[in-house]
Protein backbone atom coordinates (compact mmCIF):
# COMPACT_ATOMS: atom_id res chain seq x y z
CA UNK A 1 0.00 0.00 0.00
CA UNK A 2 1.44 3.59 -0.83
CA UNK A 3 2.42 5.31 2.03
CA UNK A 4 1.25 9.13 2.35
CA UNK A 5 5.06 10.12 2.54
CA UNK A 6 5.24 9.27 -0.96
CA UNK A 7 2.73 11.66 -2.15
CA UNK A 8 0.71 8.72 -3.73
CA UNK A 9 -3.18 9.42 -4.00
CA UNK A 10 -4.99 6.14 -4.90
CA UNK A 11 -8.03 6.28 -6.93
CA UNK A 12 -10.46 3.42 -6.94
CA UNK A 13 -13.54 2.83 -9.50
CA UNK A 14 -15.96 2.77 -6.66
CA UNK A 15 -14.92 6.52 -6.32
CA UNK A 16 -16.96 7.40 -9.69
CA UNK A 17 -19.63 4.53 -9.61
CA UNK A 18 -23.15 5.53 -9.66
CA UNK A 19 -24.57 2.60 -8.38
CA UNK A 20 -22.27 3.03 -5.33
CA UNK A 21 -23.62 5.24 -2.50
CA UNK A 22 -21.54 7.78 -0.58
CA UNK A 23 -21.71 4.69 2.65
CA UNK A 24 -20.13 2.42 0.50
CA UNK A 25 -17.48 3.96 -1.17
CA UNK A 26 -18.65 6.86 -4.02
CA UNK A 27 -16.66 10.00 -3.04
CA UNK A 28 -17.99 12.39 -5.91
CA UNK A 29 -21.27 13.62 -6.36
CA UNK A 30 -23.89 11.68 -8.29
CA UNK A 31 -23.84 14.48 -10.88
CA UNK A 32 -20.58 13.43 -11.86
CA UNK A 33 -20.70 9.67 -11.35
CA UNK A 34 -20.50 7.14 -14.23
CA UNK A 35 -21.70 3.43 -13.94
CA UNK A 36 -19.17 0.85 -14.12
CA UNK A 37 -16.38 2.70 -14.20
CA UNK A 38 -13.01 1.43 -15.23
CA UNK A 39 -9.21 1.85 -14.06
CA UNK A 40 -8.47 2.58 -17.80
CA UNK A 41 -10.93 5.37 -17.50
CA UNK A 42 -9.44 6.42 -14.67
CA UNK A 43 -5.94 6.16 -15.85
CA UNK A 44 -7.11 8.42 -19.22
CA UNK A 45 -8.67 10.91 -17.15
CA UNK A 46 -5.35 11.44 -15.10
CA UNK A 47 -3.00 11.17 -18.57
CA UNK A 48 -5.18 14.28 -19.69
CA UNK A 49 -4.33 16.11 -16.93
CA UNK A 50 -0.76 15.41 -17.62
CA UNK A 51 -0.07 13.95 -13.78
CA UNK A 52 2.34 10.90 -13.28
CA UNK A 53 0.15 7.77 -12.42
CA UNK A 54 0.51 3.85 -11.75
CA UNK A 55 -1.98 1.22 -12.70
CA UNK A 56 -2.44 -1.47 -10.64
CA UNK A 57 -4.75 -4.52 -11.48
CA UNK A 58 -4.87 -6.81 -8.68
CA UNK A 59 -5.71 -4.91 -5.93
CA UNK A 60 -9.29 -4.98 -4.52
CA UNK A 61 -11.33 -2.13 -3.33
CA UNK A 62 -11.28 -3.07 0.89
CA UNK A 63 -15.64 -3.14 0.95
CA UNK A 64 -16.09 -5.13 -2.47
CA UNK A 65 -12.78 -7.53 -1.97
CA UNK A 66 -14.53 -10.26 -3.78
CA UNK A 67 -14.39 -7.97 -7.34
CA UNK A 68 -11.00 -7.14 -8.46
CA UNK A 69 -10.81 -3.60 -9.12
CA UNK A 70 -7.65 -2.59 -9.52
CA UNK A 71 -6.50 0.75 -8.69
CA UNK A 72 -4.95 3.96 -9.97
CA UNK A 73 -2.07 5.59 -8.24
CA UNK A 74 -1.21 9.07 -8.57
CA UNK A 75 1.32 11.50 -7.83
CA UNK A 76 0.54 15.03 -6.91
CA UNK A 77 -0.20 17.95 -4.39
CA UNK A 78 -3.34 18.13 -5.50
CA UNK A 79 -6.32 17.91 -2.78
CA UNK A 80 -7.38 14.26 -3.39
CA UNK A 81 -11.57 15.99 -3.03
CA UNK A 82 -10.25 18.60 -6.42
CA UNK A 83 -8.07 15.50 -7.99
CA UNK A 84 -11.56 13.06 -7.64
CA UNK A 85 -13.72 15.91 -8.97
CA UNK A 86 -11.52 16.71 -12.18
CA UNK A 87 -11.16 12.91 -13.34
CA UNK A 88 -14.95 12.87 -12.37
CA UNK A 89 -16.08 15.24 -15.43
CA UNK A 90 -13.35 14.38 -17.87
CA UNK A 91 -14.61 10.33 -17.39
CA UNK A 92 -17.80 11.82 -17.82
CA UNK A 93 -17.30 13.81 -20.61
CA UNK A 94 -15.64 11.18 -22.57
CA UNK A 95 -18.57 9.15 -21.73
CA UNK A 96 -20.81 11.41 -23.11
CA UNK A 97 -19.05 11.46 -26.74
Amino acid sequence: MPSRKEGKKVLWPAYFDIHTKRSGGRRIPKNLAVENPKIEDIARAVKTLGIEYEVEYEPRYPSKWWKETGRVLVKTPMKKEELLKKVAEIIKNNRSD
